[in-house]
């Protein structure tokens, strides 16, 4: 494995994901109404992740810094954006951007950091995912904490710091995404694809249906522990707590799969997050904070699990388009599972007797036993 790579790449991951998680903060502290911004964050992401499959075939063609360096300035300028404003219009523009900059720079980092782990590469794409996880963590508390002192009317200003990075990575930087010598054109690449059609597919299905429930989770966590009656630093800090877990989660499956089948990862993380997701819901609603965050994390531990995973699944089915193929099994499944906040937020409050987005946690949470199925009909091909 080329560490300092492979790093160099988690830390440019970590700051491109520390802004993603802005408007879901925002949109509690600026009260905006759940339904509007919950379609502002399905038709972003939708818009911003369908994307993800073209840019990355053209990853799979060239070779240079260009993606992840626009890829880290357009997102962290236009997510800097948001505060400056509580126009809907404009908000979804900034949101939207945003997610395409994520766009540019997730399938060439993925393909690069899975590459540079060589035969190592479930725990190489492991520690890129998580460092841009934990990054993601600190992305809500990050922007309430700083527009609490200076106010929104200044969050521009958060985009400084990774402005810099990405010119001194653009011109001082060895890391780029490299040609392969056995690369597709598109005739090629599709009868790649047609041929290994049913193995992606139901890894996409995994993608899209635990997705939505995780999307769900970004957006509204901090929404649900402010209808309990928790306070800003608590709300604040919700979606952290998930995240470094989940990151914690991908990391350690990461090592796990050199022991254990990649397969059967899958389909624990997929059906063990549900019984401390429960339990997170319970104790949320009865005000019991510290078991709330221990069954919130226990959740995200578990379920992110599988995520580094299924993707890496994925390399090896078609090594000869990695960029391609991650750019299926991250944004265009991100993108296909974007309905999860608006039906989140449409099933709030479904159910009289729990009420409020416990209601539309406790719908969403279906999604990733359902998708357990889809990873029964994996082929011994995924696990290497």
């Amino acid at each position: 494995m080329e560490k300092r790579k492979v790093l160099s790449l988690g830390i440019m991951h970590f700051l491109l994901d520390s802004y993603m998680g802005f408007f879901a903060i925002y949109l509690v502290i600026a009260q905006l109404d759940p339904r509007k911004a919950a379609l502002i964050i399905t038709f972003t992401t939708f818009a911003g992740n369908i994307l993800q499959p073209f840019l990355g075939y053209t990853a799979d063609r060239i070779q240079g810094k260009l993606p992840l360096f626009f890829g880290m300035l357009i997102a962290s300028i236009s997510m800097s954006m948001i505060g400056l404003t509580v126009n809907y219009l404009l908000l979804f523009v900034f949101v939207l951007f945003g997610h395409l900059g994520s766009s540019l720079f997730h399938p060439a980092g993925a393909h690069v950091s899975s590459t540079a782990g060589h035969a190592d590469r479930d725990a190489s794409f492991g520690i890129f995912s998580t460092i841009g996880t934990i990054g993601f963590a600190f992305s809500q508390p990050l922007f309430s904490a700083f527009t609490s002192k200076y106010g929104t009317h200044n969050s521009y200003i958060l985009s400084f710091p990774t402005i810099l990075i990405a010119v001194l990575y653009l011109l001082y930087s060895n890391i780029e995404i490299e040609g392969h010598t056995d690369s597709l054109h598109f005739r090629e690449f599709r009868k790649v694809l047609a041929r290994k059609f049913i193995p992606i597919f139901l890894l996409f299905l995994i993608m899209v249906f635990r997705s939505a429930f995780v999307y769900s989770i970004f957006s509204f966590v901090a929404k649900t522990f402010e209808e309990w009656g928790f306070s800003r630093p608590v709300y604040s800090s919700a979606n952290t707590v998930f995240m470094i877990a989940s990151a914690m989660g991908i990391l350690t499956a990461g090592y796990l799969a050199i022991r254990i089948k990649p397969r059967k990862l899958v389909v624990i993380s997929l059906v063990g997050f549900f019984p401390f997701f429960l339990l997170f819901l319970h104790f949320g609603n009865i005000y019991k904070l510290i078991p709330a965050f221990v069954f919130l994390a226990l959740s995200g531990f578990v379920l992110h699990g599988g995520y580094g995973i299924n993707i890496v699944m994925g390399h090896r089915i078609a090594p000869e388009m990695m960029s391609t193929i991650s750019g299926i099994l991250m944004g265009f499944a991100w993108a296909t599972g974007s309905f999860g906040p608006t039906l989140c937020a449409f099933t709030h409050g479904v159910f009289p007797k729990i009420g409020g987005f416990t209601s539309g946690f406790l719908v969403m949470s279906i999604f990733p036993l359902v998708a357990t199925l889809f990873s029964l009909f994996l082929p011994k091909e995924v696990d290497g």
